[in-house]
């Protein structure tokens, strides 16, 4: 009888629930409307949600909305920048609304070093880029939206390849030796992306140690660029910081967005060279030259046509593929931001890709009742390249073999197999059956995120701990089978890497917030930070392998196993931090910062240093003799600041203050001993590197706050250099790693942002940045002049050239001064009609180092980028260029191509602009196989122009008007990327950067993976 009452209070509880939920759906209402703003400007975005069910939808572009309410309803209205408004429907089936502007939530936050900043209140110089901005212009990897979008930052390009490394400069290089990457913080952890400590390795190009994250992720970036800003990160400070923030939940109704594009690619410009009837006439010019008889006949010549392209041959149309999923939202105690990502990379380069499948997690829930907040920022990325040996040159590199590569052969023989041409007699390649039969694969797993729980003590005092990690587990393999160039000479080749990263870091910060009296407000950040890195590494090789079948094979295979090698990194920095922002009568800015830092990297008597930095602002348009003058009237807003701090540079790999040992092999009575050696000499006095820098801004509002500008000038000194300096042979050794020498960087920084038009449907923003700098080394203290080392050896040429009074970077040797018009005239120089002159320095008749000059330099007069974005009720298009101005590039490729010497294929105007008895207006040197290449490699011929303006991006978008219960927004788009190139650089990019994070290095061209250009289509639902 119980069992049959309680049955029956179930049925009966059910047909009440179905009444009342059919009643619910029965009083079911559609009620519409539109939203605009005080100045009667249409909302679009604006979010409305049923205040008891949170049932909601968002207003389309016009302002207008639908939603089913049951009756009574109350409505939730709220955008950004607006005051939330409640509306009770009752009756109502059309519902106006008009929001009122939220001044105070106007006023932009930026965020800094362990905390966040009102613009207004900004006292050091830092540049913003926001995630909408970002997600425009379509880019693969966090350095690309950098590009031309900050002043003071140059982004190289150090391969173009899929998954290419990147090389970021703010306001300059501000070390030699040492790393002068910016510090990356991204959700509060730093880290250094030194692409060599984060990857595999080998004989390419190092991949992009920031690959891992999306960015489509970004909420915001923000670059700090003065010691103001950057000396809360102490000794890591000195080349700028760049702050990343991830997009986060916010409270409301979940939803789901798709995020999706197909791009595909072909090399934007490309090299002219020979023909093979043409490359026939050359070798013949050569081997007559040489005293022969020349190789082909004229029938041969007429025969042979256009030949082989190998550079054709190892390109293809390229294609990217790129899909996201975002689920967001929230409820008043837990905020929420999901997402995964699909990355598929096809290079322009046969058998280079790259992919990243990769996803994030950001969660924040309240408890204790709201008086505390657990938030967690972490992602997963899975990484993987398929490479060719692209961007370091020498024999085998794939892009300058395939230029210089005889076109006279065909790729197969008649049988289908690989011809395997000679290359100058040096070797036989088929960079076909290298791209194709070689096997080179990079695999990386990496985890990185943080977790920290922040407690509202009392009234303005919080406290966040929190600890970070990151994990990198990277592996190579590499296999060349007995088609490939290795693999025939070393009797196939097997080669395998491992990496393995831990980063910890442990954060504990203190900040109070208080309002001393009217006008006058105190934030003071207090804290200590704890970050431990280790980087081990192992590698093995093994040659004389028994088959072609890469999956076969493994290191006891080989007949020769090679020695392995096997490497550990460790470092430790705990640091005390401290920063009190003072703001008087909202006119005068104070900021104070001080940071103490300990690390292992240097030695004992140098362990800890202390970075302090002070800021000051004054707001003049909030005086009131500025108020009260007609200026106000077009000068909307006026600040002032300047700031002066230290920051350090501690970018350089562990033990260097410590003396290691390393094994020797040594003979005692004939018979041989192995032992052990120190490897350097210790110095217990080394320390950081030091940068002082002195920053002076101006930023301002006008025209009714429609134009925004940002004026920086800045000096900074770095003092302390790390460089090697010459001692004694008689010590065992050298050189010893010394703080020896300074140099500076000078310069200023302009932004510029202009509302041209905004009214109603139709609005017209256009933007703009440039920057100049000039870097000079001041002092190279107990170090003497020197060559860095060279690019490379097969070429024979030096590296640059490091000496004070010049910039970091430049080149010395012969200044090309035309051609000897007779063989008198070059007698003196070994010189005949037709052979390469050059300035003959001391006059002393002959070529010799003394006879070197600077011939050119890398580093640009100016940096610039320009854009603007046009929307008209549901189309947006947006334009972009960005340009570099004043630097040179040596072109090591054109060196070996067109030094009309080597019997190896040729740019294509070198019969008709090479000299001869026939062309003596020929602006080339003569072919003639006996004349020295070296020299000529070494002169300023071969420095060209790296100036160029570029069309990074046109994007076109569409939103479709489209909002109801299944997808609430729609946007398709089609966009080009490197659409169009001025500039008089004769590689295949001026952008290239063979060097890669390097700064003694920096603008060498050999080898180098052709820049692509890139059509997407893209497509982005929101449900």
């Amino acid at each position: 009888m119980k069992q049959l009452l309680q049955k029956s209070r179930r049925i009966a509880y059910g047909f009440i629930l179905l009444a009342v939920t059919g009643f619910s759906t029965f009083a079911q209402r559609s009620v519409t409307g539109k939203v605009t703003g005080s100045n009667n400007e249409t909302l679009a975005g604006v979010s409305i949600f049923e205040k008891q069910s949170k049932r909601g939808t968002t207003t389309a572009l016009d302002g207008t909305y639908k939603i089913d309410v049951p009756a009574n309803a109350v409505l939730v209205f709220s955008f950004v920048g607006f005051k939330s408004q409640e509306v009770a429907i009752g009756n109502k089936t059309n519902v106006n609304v008009e929001l009122a502007v939220d001044v105070q939530a106007l006023e932009e936050v930026v965020v800094v070093g362990y905390g966040q900043v009102k613009k207004s209140d900004l006292t050091a110089s830092v540049s913003s880029i926001k995630g909408d901005v970002i997600k425009e212009f379509p880019v693969s990897s966090l350095d690309q939206a950098l590009q031309g979008r900050v002043a003071g930052v140059q982004v190289s390009q150090a391969s173009a390849a899929p998954g290419g490394g990147l090389s970021v400069r703010v306001r300059g290089p501000n070390s030699i030796l040492s790393g002068s990457e910016p510090l990356y913080v991204i959700d509060g952890l730093p880290i250094y992306p030194d692409n060599n400590a984060l990857g595999t390795g080998g004989n390419r190009q190092p991949s992009n140690a920031l690959a891992m994250l999306n960015p489509n992720d970004i909420e915001s970036i923000e670059v700090l660029k003065d010691a103001s800003g950057t000396s809360i990160y102490g000794s890591r400070g000195a080349n700028g910081v760049v702050m990343i923030t991830t997009k986060r939940g916010k409270e409301g109704d979940g939803r789901l967005t798709y995020d999706a594009s197909y791009s595909m690619q072909d090399i934007a410009r490309k090299i002219d060279l020979m023909r093979a009837d043409d490359y026939m006439k050359y070798i013949n010019k050569l081997e007559v030259s040489q005293g022969g008889a020349g190789r082909y006949s004229a029938s041969q010549i007429s025969a042979a046509g256009a030949g082989t392209n190998w550079l054709d041959a190892v390109t293809r149309q390229g294609n990217i593929q790129s899909h996201q999923l975002t689920f967001a939202g929230g409820t008043k105690g837990m905020r929420y931001a999901f997402s995964g990502n699909i990355l598929d990379n096809q290079g322009v380069v046969i058998s280079t890709d790259f992919k990243r499948y990769g996803f994030r997690v950001n969660l924040d829930n309240d408890f204790l009742g709201g008086k505390a907040t657990l938030s967690n920022s972490w992602s997963y990325s899975h990484l993987e390249s398929s490479n060719v040996p692209t961007d370091r040159g020498g024999p085998g590199g794939l892009i300058i073999t395939a230029l210089g590569l005889d076109p006279t052969v065909a790729i197969y023989d008649q049988n289908g197999n690989y011809n395997y041409p000679s290359y100058d007699g040096r070797f036989s390649i088929n960079p076909v059956a290298e791209a194709k039969q070689g096997y080179d694969k990079d695999v990386t797993n990496r985890i990185f995120g943080t977790s920290g729980v922040t407690f509202s003590i009392i009234e303005g005092l919080k406290f966040k701990t929190s600890i970070g990690v990151d994990v990198v587990n990277a592996n190579r393999k590499s296999f060349y089978n007995s088609f490939t160039r290795l693999g025939r000479q070393n009797g196939r080749e097997l080669d395998k890497f491992n990496r393995n990263l831990t980063n910890l870091l442990n954060e504990n910060l203190l900040t109070y917030t208080k309002t001393l009296s009217k006008g006058h407000n105190v934030d003071v950040t207090a804290g200590y930070t704890n970050q431990h890195e280790i980087n081990q590494y192992d590698a093995a090789s093994s040659w004389g392998l028994p088959s072609d079948d890469v999956n076969s094979m493994n290191l006891q295979n080989g007949a020769k196993p090679q020695t392995p090698y096997s490497g550990r990194q460790e470092w430790n920095l705990e640091s005390f931090i401290g920063r009190v922002n003072y703001s008087a009568l909202d006119k005068y800015l104070l900021t104070v910062t001080v940071r103490r830092d300990g690390s292992s990297k240097f030695g004992p008597n140098n362990k800890w240093a202390t970075f302090p930095s002070a800021a000051i602002g004054w707001k003049i348009a909030n005086e009131e003799f500025f108020k009260n003058s007609k200026i106000s009237e077009v000068i909307n807003d006026l600040k002032l600041r300047a700031s002066y701090g230290i920051t350090g540079n501690s970018n350089i790999p562990p033990y260097q203050s410590v003396s290691g040992l390393v094994p020797f092999n040594y003979i005692f009575g004939g018979q041989l001993a192995a032992g052990y050696g120190a490897n350097n000499i210790a110095n217990p006095d080394l320390k950081w590197e030091s940068t002082a820098m002195l920053n002076v801004g101006l930023n301002t509002r006008l025209l009714n706050n429609r134009l925004d500008l940002a004026v920086d000038w800045y000096n900074t000194k770095t003092s302390d250099l790390l460089l090697y300096v010459s001692i004694a042979q008689s010590t065992g050794f050298s050189t010893v790693l010394l703080n020896s020498g300074s140099l500076t960087n000078k310069g200023v920084d302009f932004e510029l942002n202009y509302k041209a038009i905004d009214k109603g449907s139709l609005k017209w923003d256009i933007g703009g940045n440039i920057s100049f700098v000039r870097n000079e080394i001041a002092d190279l203290g107990k170090s003497t002049p020197y060559f860095a080392s060279s690019p490379s050896g097969h070429l024979g040429i030096d590296g640059s050239w490091v000496e004070a009074g010049n910039p970091i970077g430049v080149w010395r040797g012969y200044e090309y001064a035309g051609l000897f018009k007779t063989d008198a005239e070059g007698a003196s120089y070994s010189a005949k009609a037709g052979y390469p002159k050059y300035t003959d320095v001391n006059n002393d008749g002959k070529y010799t180092s003394d006879d070197y000059k600077i011939i050119g330099n890398p580093n640009p007069k100016f940096v610039w980028g320009l854009n603007t974005s046009l929307k008209y009720k549901n189309f947006d298009l947006g334009v972009f260029f960005r340009g570099v101005q004043g630097n040179q590039i040596r072109n090591l490729q054109q060196s070996e191509i067109g030094d009309g010497v080597q019997k190896i294929n040729q740019l294509a105007n070198i019969l008709t602009d090479s000299w001869s008895s026939e062309n003596q207006n020929g602006t080339r040197p003569v072919i003639d196989g006996r004349r020295d290449f070296i020299s000529f490699r070494k002169s300023s011929f071969f420095i060209q122009d790296g100036s160029f303006i570029r069309l990074q991006n046109v994007s076109l978008g569409y939103r479709i008007p489209v909002n109801n219960k299944f997808i609430r927004s729609a946007r398709v788009s089609v966009s080009g990327q490197n659409l169009f190139l001025i500039t008089k650089y004769k590689g295949f990019d001026p952008e290239v950067n063979n060097g890669g994070q390097s700064n003694l290095n920096r603008g060498d061209d050999y080898d180098a993976y052709p820049r692509a250009r890139t059509i997407t289509f893209g497509l982005n639902l929101g449900f």
